[in-house]
């Protein structure tokens, strides 16, 4: 297993893992574009020892001075549930906590992903107690998790 920035060469994979977990409520190319140039935390993991497999990736943003937003994190269907969602999660909070001024992370995550609710909860993130409606382009609620990263 290995966790490797996304560069532009990535885009096609990227997106096409994008377009086959989330469907309809997938960024769009250019988004993912702008996102692997803005040199963002963009992070994929892969696996394999000769033609490496791309499982998943996270990307997120500084969206204030002390927080960072996490805007979409995934793992192939397939890979889902096998340490994989833990691992990159795991990895991204430890380089969460090299930018010594957050101290903070958000997150929206589909009330119904009962899932990703229980990794996120797994990591110290908690569910705040207003739901954010129709937040995805399908019409789907979400709830905004936070993690107060000085506690973990």
């Amino acid at each position: 297993m290995k966790i490797k920035k996304v560069i532009p060469k990535d885009l096609k994979k990227i997106i096409s893992l994008e377009q086959e977990i989330f469907k309809e409520n997938a960024f769009s190319t250019n988004l993912i574009k702008k996102l692997i140039n803005k040199n963002e935390i963009f992070m994929k993991l892969e696996i394999g020892k000769i033609k490496n497999e791309l499982i998943g990736f996270i990307i997120i943003i500084k969206d204030r001075d002390e927080r960072v937003n996490i805007i979409n994190f995934l793992i192939k269907k397939d890979r889902q549930n096998k340490g994989f969602g833990s691992y990159l999660l795991k990895n991204a909070i430890e380089k969460i906590k090299e930018l010594k001024e957050i101290h903070k992370v958000i997150l929206n995550v589909q009330e119904n992903n009962s899932i990703a609710i229980r990794l996120y909860q797994k990591f110290n993130f908690r569910i705040k107690p207003k739901m954010v409606e129709k937040y995805y382009q399908s019409g789907e609620n979400a709830y905004l998790m936070e993690l107060n990263i000085d506690s973990v």
